[in-house]
């Protein structure tokens, strides 16, 4: 019901996978409505009636006590910003190719309470909040587990996808951080710990080391920029995460230093939010919905871009900006064709980078 068609295309060992930008599948939690009086009822036989009509205050009574229940057993961990549970209500939402906002009507729930993913974990201080999302820490309630869960709401244009072991389309997020994880554990990349696609959101469970800032925070603590060896120790991990990346077939698509978080005690970094990706191909791009700052030239001069050095492109901002504690200008990039760059600073050395 609902559900868009898919399907999987095998490409040597690997495979190509269809992005599906319709509606999403109908979770399979619909429910009959409960009727107390159905239209087909018999008449009430003479002598019954206030017997009948007790027990139909009783069965109403008691289901209005069950709803209340599971009610305050929901809102006991559904905790989220005033203004997201708002926005559930009527949602505005502007893209950069439209000219007029778009209302979107809430969907009906996709699951009950007893089956929430919100029920396993209790929500704790915010973390971050994004155009369609909010992220807090939590704790799984099961063992105090600390997590990072994330709660996105569904625009009527989000992408799904069909990958291996999972029958239905998922949002391209949950389904990239899923592929970029598949395989021998890669500690540069963030974990998918649970997750779960409901009518209108959806739900990601990650790792959350703690503590840990992203590198816009950490590059503030440290004064805007950072000396050679620890550019170089965190370039070597950021440049790991991203060749897992391309190796697994998962296009980031937004590269930057707000998507790299860094562990204040042991300096292990690691690069999280997919929700700007795509899946790897060969052939050029012609959409970015990354940042500007680290957008690859070639796309600003001809309108499209390969995946791979759009990615190196990115790394090479980061690492400039680490460097100098700015991003590059077109003076910079000119200069550096011409093997005439230098920055008052740094060493006349190489970094070099395994």
């Amino acid at each position: 019901m609902g559900q868009r068609n898919s399907r999987v295309i095998p490409v040597n060992d690997g495979a190509v996978y269809d992005h599906h930008p319709s509606t999403p599948p109908t979770p399979d939690t619909d429910k009959a409505e409960q009727h107390f009086h159905p239209c087909d009822e018999p008449p009430v036989d003479a002598g019954e009636g206030d017997a009948q009509r007790r027990e139909e205050e009783e069965r109403r009574e008691a289901w209005g006590e069950e709803e209340e229940m599971k009610k305050k057993r929901k809102k006991k961990f559904w905790r989220l910003p005033s203004f997201l549970k708002a926005a559930r209500k009527h949602l505005k939402v502007i893209r950069p190719s439209q000219t007029e906002v778009q209302l979107i009507e809430p969907p009906s729930p996709a699951s009950s309470a007893d089956d929430d993913i919100m029920c396993r974990y209790e929500l704790g201080d915010r973390l971050g909040v994004g155009g369609f999302g909010v992220v807090h820490e939590a704790s799984r309630v099961e063992d105090g587990l600390k997590v990072a869960l994330k709660d996105v709401m569904k625009t009527h244009d989000m992408e799904y996808l069909t990958i291996p072991g999972h029958p239905n389309p998922l949002p391209v997020e949950i389904a990239l951080t899923l592929l970029a994880n598949k395989g021998p554990s890669a500690p540069e990349i963030i974990k998918l710990l649970d997750w779960q696609d409901q009518r209108d959101n959806y739900v990601m469970v990650l790792e959350c080391p703690s503590p840990c800032e992203n590198l816009v925070s950490f590059l503030e603590g440290h004064g805007g920029r950072l000396e050679e060896g620890l550019v170089r120790h965190i370039m070597r991990q950021a440049t790991r995460a991203a060749r897992t990346c391309c190796r697994r077939g998962v296009f980031h698509g937004d590269i930057k230093l707000e998507n790299f978080i860094v562990s204040k005690d042991t300096l292990q970094v690691k690069l999280i939010d997919f929700g700007c990706g795509d899946l790897m191909r060969k052939s050029a791009y012609t959409t970015l919905y990354g940042t500007m700052e680290y957008y690859p030239p070639e796309y600003r001069v001809k309108g499209k871009y390969h995946a791979k050095s759009a990615m190196s492109w990115s790394l090479g901002v980061i690492l400039f900006t680490m460097l100098c504690g700015r991003f590059p200008t077109d003076n910079d990039l000119q200069k550096t064709e011409l093997n005439l760059w230098s920055e008052p600073g740094l060493s006349k050395g190489e970094l070099f980078i395994t």
